[in-house]
């Protein structure tokens, strides 16, 4: 079962299927599995390419990166598209008079709407099946009861949610438990900061260690949650669903008299032809700023004043260094009765020349503080590779260690994005522009959130040249949620709780937009948990027109 298909030469083709999903996402995804295990028809639009054979799959799962970490950071550069870059005033004194002179235009798809104080200038886009979960760092903790999580569903709702949901994405913390540096770290801070009563454990991350290959893992991603449902070379997929990438969701159209929609014109990329997708049931859940774009452009504005208010990004950290050395000497003594003393001994026998007692294959460290009461900001005590931080190569990597501390910001009203017809993007779709500052107490929350990362950092050891604590460009978490929230009233949301877009009776939205509070964690599981109770909600909403 494949969705209908007609072509017509003066009209545009169209597509007919259950439900359409636009985005392919980790949350997209969770839409597409629920829906096709119910058996329904889905037709999933991806306005990128699948790059990969498994659509959907983790880059870092290429053997390549896997040997070498910190390559893969040029991997996560190529995939991210910034979504608002101010034009300069800048000139080229040396350019030839002859030449013509930019000044005035809209150049290499920059934004002259955009004010540089205000931007976030580091927010960006992932155009590839799999969006940002084709490199996201997987890790994968749920929101604190009292400082983060929305009072839309009970705690009782939460738990049973993020169980499934960490079920569909495959979260463990089991995956770097038997790495020396991992409980080295984790140790470590558990006793220094033991006084306090703070938690340090194992980070919650959607991966998978091989039970043949010890070195090897596989990463969570989309296709960790499209399971069997999508066609490989191995497998034919599930005969209700079908991935169309490289083909862009313009706008919804709306029938003028009852509003209820026609379909959601479309256009194929490689032939620059529009399509019509028509469906009974449409998601749009292309990420948290192209979302609204596709709403805006879709004439909805007007209908849904909470359309790209209330945006929220974190206030980002970082560091590295270099572990102590006392530290590393207490690996062959074994303290803590791990067996490191067997280990590292072994390791000697096979290198003598090596300096360090952590063998070459030893899993990086994945450690996290949760975000408390006394302490409001998410940790990540680890190694990981992204667009900053590659590790000098005359630093041994098992030596150097990562801090990434988030703290929340609040939804306020005045902090959003908004769109404009006459700018287009590179993808032809309206320009976002944004309108973002952090108030006076979030900026005192983040300073509190640096010194502890400071303390933190060290007990564990000296910086990585150049790399001291220090804040990185807003917009770097790649966590802006908001800006199509849920909630219980249209004037300051646009969507209910269940994910129907407010005024619309098929229209659904999905992706951290969707999530109403500041969140100081990574959202990705909380998305998951109201793209399963909106998908639940289709599921139920089909089966009653079937039964009709």
């Amino acid at each position: 079962m494949t969705p209908a298909f007609t072509e017509h030469t003066s009209e545009p083709a169209v597509y007919t299927t259950d439900v359409l999903v636009v985005g392919s996402g980790p949350v997209g995804a969770t839409y597409a599995r629920k829906l096709v295990d119910a058996g329904i028809e889905v037709l999933m639009v991806e306005i990128g390419s699948q790059e990969n054979p498994i659509p959907g799959e983790h880059k870092k799962n290429a053997i390549a990166y896997q040997k070498d970490l910190n390559s893969f950071s040029s991997a996560v550069n190529a995939e991210l598209n910034l979504l608002s870059v101010p034009t300069t005033p800048n000139v080229f004194p040396t350019t030839e008079p002859i030449s013509f002179s930019s000044k005035g235009t809209i150049h290499n798809g920059q934004n002259p709407r955009q004010d540089a104080f205000f931007n976030i200038p580091a927010a960006g886009a992932s155009r590839t099946v799999g969006g940002m979960g084709a490199h996201w760092t997987c890790c994968t903790p749920e929101e604190h009861p009292k400082i983060e999580r929305s009072n839309l569903f009970s705690n009782d709702e939460w738990e049973s949610l993020y169980a499934e949901a960490r079920s569909l994405i495959g979260t463990t913390r089991e995956a770097f438990e038997k790495s020396i540096r991992q409980q080295l770290v984790k140790r470590t801070l558990q006793k220094a900061w033991s006084h306090t009563g703070r938690e340090f454990l194992p980070m919650p991350l959607a991966v998978k260690r091989s039970k043949i290959n010890f070195d090897y893992l596989t990463w969570g991603s989309p296709a960790t949650v499209f399971g069997n449902i999508t066609r490989t070379v191995d497998r034919p997929g599930a005969p209700n669903f079908t991935l169309l990438p490289e083909h862009r969701c313009t706008r919804i159209e709306f029938d003028t008299y009852s509003n209820e929609i026609n379909g959601v014109l479309g256009r194929n990329l490689r032939t620059n032809k529009d399509v019509l997708f028509k469906a009974k049931k449409y998601v749009i859940c292309a990420g948290s700023v192209l979302t609204p774009g596709i709403l805006y452009n879709s004439g909805l504005q007007p209908k849904l004043p909470a359309l790209g208010r209330y945006l929220s990004e974190q206030i980002m950290t970082f560091c590295q260094i270099i572990l102590k050395k006392s530290l590393i000497d207490e690996v062959p003594r074994d303290p803590y009765g791990l067996g490191w003393d067997k280990i590292a001994a072994e390791h000697h026998k096979k290198h003598p020349s090596d300096p360090l007692p952590f063998p070459f294959n030893d899993p990086d460290p994945q450690v996290t503080s949760p975000v408390s009461e006394k302490f409001q900001w998410h940790t990540q005590i680890h190694r990981d590779a992204f667009t900053y931080g590659q590790i000098p190569p005359d630093i041994d990597q098992r030596t150097v260690v990562d801090l990434r501390f988030y703290c929340k910001t609040d939804p306020h009203h005045d902090n959003y994005v908004e769109f404009t017809n006459d700018i287009k993007d590179t993808f032809g779709m309206p320009q976002p522009t944004f309108h973002f500052q952090i108030k006076d107490y979030e900026a005192k929350r983040a300073h509190e959130m640096m010194l502890d990362m400071q303390r933190v950092a060290g007990d564990l050891g000296g910086y990585v040249p150049g790399q001291s604590p220090h804040y990185l460009p807003p917009g770097s978490a790649l966590h802006i949620t908001g800006t199509t929230r849920a909630g219980t009233s249209e004037h300051d949301s646009v969507c209910n709780k269940n994910g129907k877009v407010w005024g619309t009776n098929d229209l659904y939205v999905g992706g951290n937009g969707v999530i109403p509070t500041g969140t100081a964690c990574n959202p990705t599981l909380t998305s998951m948990c109201f793209a399963i109770v909106a998908a639940n909600t289709i599921i139920a909403e089909l089966g009653k027109d079937a039964k009709k």
